[in-house]
């Protein structure tokens, strides 16, 4: 694994998952971390923890935060080497059980958040010809999924996004990669509302996305569908109608659900 020795990296929704994941492994490479998340508490014992790392806690969720957090490390005098877009949350259920507040918070962690720490951090990048930015997208990007209709399409955006930037920019000296697991042993399904994950058996821990990861990163490769079987996954439904792609979503999504959201 490559050694990160004085490269500063931020990493967002960094307190549990992937991002805590990454933070821990990037930690023992030797990085210098800026970690951010919610919880305040749990971000700012890991930070404590760690070689070299500093907490800013904040929602970004709150679409004044990302300036804020960008602001809050300028006037430190750091410069991001590796930006982590990790932070992103769904949840499951018919579209009209939850009202729009809740799906307008989703887009502001998983699209807009994402887009305006890009803009930010990557306009420093270019002026220094050199840098990074990984941004954690899913397997659920790759189509519409039932029960799933706004989570998806946030994510959908996100890889799209990301290999946008990615052929924008990757002769100026940055290098761009979206991460794309399927379903992980982390706390997301029980934020989603999922009693159990419909693939239970396929799941991944959050080391082997990590390692994956940052792996294909040092690779200089643009997209990594993280697991075998995610990748057969994706490869095999990209060959079906899209009327029983929708129809096997549904069905996968319904059956890790509880009865009661449907």
């Amino acid at each position: 694994m490559k050694n990160y020795k004085n490269k500063t990296i931020l990493i967002t929704g960094a307190s549990s998952g992937i991002g805590e994941c990454f933070a821990n492994t990037l930690n023992l490479l030797g990085a210098r971390l800026i970690l951010t998340a919610r919880s305040k508490d749990k971000l700012e014992d890991m930070a404590s923890s760690m070689n070299n790392a500093i907490a800013i806690p904040g929602d970004l969720s709150n679409k004044n935060f990302p300036k804020e957090l960008y602001d809050t490390i300028k006037a430190k005098d750091i410069e991001v080497d590796i930006l982590i877009n990790n932070a992103g949350f769904g949840f499951s259920g018919l579209f009209l059980e939850s009202p729009i507040e809740n799906y307008e918070e989703m887009m502001n962690v998983n699209i807009y958040s994402l887009t305006a720490l890009t803009h930010l951090f990557l306009n420093d990048m270019v002026k220094r010809k050199k840098g990074g930015i990984i941004n954690i997208s899913s397997l659920a990007s790759f189509q519409p999924i039932p029960y799933f209709g706004i989570y998806a399409a946030t994510k959908s955006f996100v890889t799209s996004f990301t290999l946008s930037i990615y052929e924008e920019y990757r002769n100026k000296g940055i290098n761009i990669l979206g991460v794309c697991p399927g379903y992980t042993k982390t706390n997301f399904n029980k934020r989603a509302h999922m009693s159990s994950a419909p693939v239970a058996g396929y799941l991944m821990s959050s080391q082997e996305v990590v390692d994956q990861s940052l792996k294909a990163y040092n690779k200089g490769k643009f997209i990594i569908i993280n697991g075998k079987i995610n990748k057969f996954a994706r490869f095999i439904t990209s060959l079906f109608p899209k009327s029983l792609s929708l129809k096997m979503s549904k069905s996968i999504i319904k059956k890790g659900m509880s009865k009661k959201q449907w």
